[in-house]
């Protein structure tokens, strides 16, 4: 292997591993609706599993273990799937009867919002959604503009 075909894989895994981090950030905020009030202590325990993986990202295993909590319950599963394809969360997707104009458009990116600590992720679906808080540190979050075109 040479040293460019090492460099591109290396850049890829970085890639990848950042949109895993990202992942993780935003499914915090749909815990509440993927596993639903009965299992209040195992959404708890994902987001706390989660939390805390965030919180060392510069720990070789933190990837491997935010992976292993994405695929533990098929909601979370299915729904990691979906971010890890289109970079936006599925709700965002589901946002009623709205039919786009026939043509080739792009699709518009989220509002995101985040946790000045780089733990929690937001992304807004609807205008009159309130931002939550940041649940690991009871932060504001902050606004995050789209990288422009």
């Amino acid at each position: 292997m040479t040293s460019a075909d090492e460099s591109d894989e290396s850049v890829e895994r970085i890639e990848t591993d950042e949109r895993v981090l990202e992942c993780a950030r935003a499914v915090r905020a749909e815990l509440p609706r993927l596993i639903g009030p009965l299992a209040a202590e195992r959404r708890r325990e994902l987001d706390t599993r989660l939390a805390q993986a965030l919180g060392r990202p510069g720990d070789a295993g933190a990837v491997e273990r935010i992976l292993v909590v994405l695929q533990s319950e098929p909601e979370v599963r299915t729904w990691a799937a979906y971010f890890l394809e289109t970079g936006n969360p599925p709700r965002y997707a589901e946002r009623g009867d709205y039919q786009p104009l026939p043509g080739s458009g792009e699709a518009v990116p989220a509002t995101r919002y985040s946790c000045p600590e780089r733990d929690f992720a937001w992304y807004r679906a609807f205008l009159d959604e309130p931002s939550p808080r940041c649940p690991t540190h009871g932060y504001p979050l902050v606004r995050e503009d789209p990288p422009p075109c």
